[in-house]
């Protein structure tokens, strides 16, 4: 029997749902906690695909969505099955620093305010978010306060304990990759006051610690053998690269291609993008121009399972995996948090 009961919203390809849920057989051994996902929704056409793949039918509670019912904004929150956790990985781009980082005036920013709705009426024990550290230091466009001030404000308003969020590095809990997001946890008062959380306690009480000596780690480690010469970049996209970050130096940008090897601790943040040109994570390669990760690898980089099954499409793949979160991290959390989850 599931320990507890959770959603997942803007589910991309799951990254979220796995460290929370255990699987076994058929080829599958995903070792979370035992939570039961009873609903899913996910805008993205080809994310749906993959995440159906791999999840669809996994749990009799659950539907997942497709078409117009993907869009959970849309729905009357009673509507929503009752669970005990919320996870959601809301759009990051209305708060990158890679986007317009026009926050709610973008559309897709309206996204908490749905995601809020839901946490008003259902009340479940836990709300886990995920977004890009650049939702710290955005300000809104009409009062001029920090956007985040204002999604912890809304947390509290709807009952909740909300200790500080704060901002993990993938680097610090296995996974060679200099990957940086932020967290946001809230948990329901007559939870927290249960579990005697108090504003004044220590910091590490809400959030995990690392679990790894950055140092040790290897990229190598998580690397296919016998790559196909394919993924081995042209001398015409190898010279671009050389001259664009000449160009970029001279012009005091740091922006430039970045290279690794099997023996470094880490690659560069591998982004959505990296299907295009591979520039902020190429690997070096002995006598031969430098390659680029594979699909697999990228999703390696990230902690998905090696079972975890692909999109057909390696353009998707790549995209997929450059959206998803680190998954080593989330398993961190899930472990912190458990003690929360539990009606027993």
């Amino acid at each position: 029997m599931p320990k507890f009961d959770f959603i997942d919203l803007c589910a991309g390809i799951g990254g979220l749902r796995i460290p929370f849920e255990t699987r076994t057989g058929k080829g599958v051994d995903w070792k979370g906690l035992n939570g039961r996902c009873v609903f899913t929704s996910e805008k993205d056409e080809n994310a749906c695909k993959t995440y159906a793949q791999n999840f669809k039918g996994k749990s009799s509670a659950e539907k997942i969505f497709h078409e117009i019912d993907r869009d959970f904004t849309v729905l009357d929150p009673n509507t929503i099955p009752n669970h005990d956790l919320l996870l959601a990985g809301f759009p990051c781009q209305p708060f990158s620093h890679a986007g317009k980082r026009q926050g709610f005036k973008d559309e897709r920013g309206s996204v908490f305010a749905a995601i809020a709705s839901i946490v008003r009426v259902k009340q479940p024990r836990v709300v886990l978010l995920e977004n890009v550290r650049g939702l710290l230091s955005l300000k809104n466009l009409d009062s001029g306060t920090l956007v985040i001030e204002e999604i912890l404000q809304e947390l509290e308003s709807c009952g909740y304990f909300v200790p500080k969020p704060r901002l993990f590095n993938a680097r610090d809990y296995g996974l060679p990759q200099n990957r940086v997001r932020l967290f946001i946890l809230a948990i329901r008062n007559d939870i927290a006051k249960k579990n005697n959380l108090a504003k004044n306690a220590d910091f590490e009480t809400y959030w995990p610690n690392p679990t790894c000596d950055r140092g040790s780690l290897r990229v190598g480690d998580f690397l296919e053998r016998n790559v196909p010469i394919s993924y081995t970049i042209s001398d015409k996209l190898w010279k671009g690269h050389l001259e664009r970050r000449v160009k970029n130096r001279s012009m005091g940008k740091g922006f430039g291609y970045q290279a690794f090897e099997r023996s470094s601790s880490y690659v560069a943040t591998i982004s959505a993008r990296y299907y295009k040109d591979g520039a902020e994570a190429l690997l070096l390669q002995k006598n031969k121009n430098p390659r680029k990760l594979t699909p697999r690898e990228t999703g390696n980089l990230q902690g998905f399972p090696r079972n975890f099954i692909l999109s057909e499409s390696k353009v998707q793949a790549y995209k997929q995996f450059g959206n998803a979160v680190p998954i080593n991290v989330v398993h961190a959390i899930a472990k912190k948090i458990e003690v929360f989850l539990s009606n027993k």
